[in-house]
């Protein structure tokens, strides 16, 4: 599995369950809502002498023998469905003390009652969708499995179909893309590592069945109020905007981001629950950022001998499964850090990372163009508004795009004050950059409008961290010039701080641990560096695998007896046990093939791609197929089979020892 996509894996697996977006488990039918908020309303109006439930249950039978085709629960706790429309505000728990809104008032006057009659006021519907915010005060996870949530989720998913369209002219997203990648994103800002997911999910076709043993612990109820959308099609398999509808969405999602800062706790509910649109509201300067950020602070005389000291560019550099990420989140990350994180990959650019100019729409459909800061500008403004916090900026993968165009003008403020002087900067402390740099848009959002012709500098209290692998096929290289300017470490290879319960593991059911068939692999391909490009780099490494990968499931059994199972399969003709022996066998071979491929696969294709004969037998097994499949139908310590002679007795003497 893809590093990305196992490490998005390992998240979900480890998420409690409804931890996405998430409605309520009642139906979601729009017009239906409007019924039950009518009944309310009259509820709190006439003079009755029944409990809510009563009432609303009479009046459905009521209705249904007017418009039997109308489907409506009899269960008024489907009120809550309304509070998430903005149809009713909830100021307690009681559905009697909830107040009609005006968004509602205005429904019923558009269609005079007639609710089913959604052609009337489809626009306001889609308003009112849109308008909904994962974790605001209307949810009831939003302090437990939700707490990390804020984000409008249509914005969210409109901006990843949209930028998945201009990639590969399909505005669409497959069910199971939309359902683990889309729907488990926390916070707006984070489109672009969905982004990243979506295309490593795509590239990597044996995941789809991995990811869907999530399907009941993400089952994502908002789907249902999606499909109510008139600019989204949504069917069984996939979510797709719609053709005609493209051009509308692009214009709100250009306002959208114009304008992050659009929600505020205090006045939310009436925010929903009005007639407004979420392109209504004026641009707000001093509202806290939706994506945790504090508040933005402009044209401030900061004293900077207050600020932190802390900033630095290193570059964290070694194998494949190091243990670079580790040491970032262990040694870097310290508690209360603002942290960022970013992945630079073959298609990232400039304009991704600093920012570019997008056009925006104003209310009487004037163009005009602005610039959208980028994941640098944004944490650069951030870190310099506030001097006592520690910032850190994580650009994992950084030689997979061209890193020295991506920072463009910015490379020169790589260059750190190693000691004070009062050679032109005003005494910045230790850790600022050496020389300031000219760009008006980067300045305007760092300093505000006055300042924008003021040199802009990293301050001392952001740190960038990369991390690289060197053996990577495909990369950038990163030049003399661009790596000076960072302090390189490499994070070695070894066990030494590996935890015990990773590198004592053992392989399946081989009872050689990971550690020793890992040490061995490595010395055979340190030992054969003349036939082998960059060798060194091609060794396994310690976090190369999760823990996870090396667990075995016995149900598997004889895989023989799949075969036969198989055999029947082909026919019809498998029994009730049988169907459910067959499905037994197939969950733990899901699980028993992880390690093989993982390693055993980057052994044949990478690492020994050229030389496959120095470990495996290659007389016997000419491909990777055979080789997977000698290694699955084996047991025990006979997987190893597929490796020379020479290579097994090399973990058998470890053992041995």
């Amino acid at each position: 599995m893809n590093p990305i996509i196992q490490k998005k894996y390992d998240e979900l697996e480890k998420a409690n369950k409804y931890e996405c977006w998430y409605l309520v488990k009642q139906p979601t039918a729009f017009e239906n809502i409007c019924y039950l908020v009518s009944f309310l309303e009259e509820y709190k109006e006439d003079n009755h002498g029944v409990n809510l439930q009563e009432y609303i249950s009479q009046k459905i039978s009521s209705l249904l023998k007017i418009k039997p085709h109308v489907e409506l629960s009899d269960n008024y706790r489907t009120l809550r469905v309304a509070a998430f429309f903005g149809l009713i505000t909830m100021t307690s728990s009681k559905y009697e003390e909830a107040k009609i809104t005006d968004a509602f008032i205005q429904i019923k006057e558009r269609c005079l009652g007639q609710f089913e009659d959604t052609d009337k006021y489809i626009d306001i519907i889609e308003r009112q969708i849109e308008k909904m915010f994962i974790s605001s005060a209307v949810d009831e996870q939003s302090q437990t499995v939700r707490k990390q949530f804020r984000l409008y989720p249509v914005m969210l998913l409109y901006k990843v179909l949209l930028e998945i369209g201009r990639a590969t002219g399909e505005y669409k997203v497959s069910m199971d893309e939309y359902r683990y990648l889309i729907a488990t994103t926390k916070v707006f800002k984070d489109f672009l590592e969905t982004l990243i997911l979506i295309k490593a999910f795509r590239e990597d076709k044996s995941v789809n069945n991995t990811f869907s043993v999530f399907r009941e612990k993400f089952d994502n109820r908002l789907i249902q109020a999606l499909k109510q959308l008139p600019s989204l099609d949504v069917e069984y398999e996939s979510i797709s905007l719609r053709e005609d509808k493209i051009n509308d969405v692009a214009k709100k999602v250009f306002l959208f981001e114009e304008n992050p800062d659009i929600f505020a706790t205090d006045n939310y509910l009436y925010f929903l629950g009005s007639t407004k649109s979420l392109f209504d509201l004026q641009k707000m300067q001093d509202r806290k950022r939706t994506s945790g950020y504090s508040e933005r602070a402009t044209n401030l005389n900061l004293d900077e001998r207050t600020r932190l000291t802390s900033g630095c560019n290193v570059l964290l550099y070694g194998v494949p499964g190091s243990g670079k990420s580790w040491t970032i989140e262990h040694e870097y990350c310290k508690p209360g850090s603002v942290v960022e994180r970013l992945v630079f990959h073959p298609d990232y650019t400039y304009s991704d990372f600093i920012g570019q100019i997008l056009p925006a729409v104003s209310e009487d459909g004037q163009v005009s163009y602005k610039f959208t800061p980028g994941p640098f500008t944004n944490i650069l403004r951030e870190s310099y508004n506030n001097p006592s916090k520690e910032y850190i900026l994580i650009i994992e993968e950084i030689n997979r795009g061209n890193a020295p165009a991506i920072f463009g003008e910015v490379f020169q403020l790589l260059d750190r004050k190693v000691e004070i002087c009062d050679i032109d900067d005003n005494g910045y402390p230790i850790g600022t950059s050496e020389y300031g740099i000219t760009n008006m848009n980067i300045a305007e959002e760092m300093y505000g409008k006055d300042r924008k012709t003021e040199k802009v500098r990293i301050p001392s209290n952001l740190s960038i961290i990369g991390t690289m692998n060197t053996s990577d096929q495909n990369v950038f290289t990163l030049d003399t010039a661009f790596q000076r300017r960072w302090d390189m470490r490499l994070i070695e290879n070894d066990f030494a701080s590996v935890d015990s319960s990773l590198a004592d593991a053992e392989i399946l059911d081989t009872g050689i641990t990971w550690k020793n068939f890992c040490v061995e692999i490595n010395k055979i391909v340190v030992g054969n560096s003349a036939r082998m490009t960059s060798a060194e780099d091609k060794r396994l490494g310690a976090y190369f695998v999760h823990v996870h990968d090396l667990k075995y499931d016995d149900t598997m059994g004889d895989l023989k007896e799949y075969d036969a199972l198989r055999v029947k399969e082909t026919s019809s003709s498998l029994t009730d046990d049988e169907k459910s022996r067959i499905a037994v066998i197939r969950d733990a071979m899901r699980q028993n093939r992880k390690f093989p491929e993982k390693v055993i696969k980057y052994l044949w294709d990478d690492a020994f791609k050229f030389n496959r004969e120095i470990i495996f037998e290659v007389n016997e097994y000419q491909s990777l197929e055979q080789v997977i499949h000698a290694f699955m139908y084996a047991s025990g310590t006979e997987r190893f089979k597929v490796f020379k002679d020479n290579v097994r007795d090399a973990f058998a003497n470890v053992e041995e020892d």
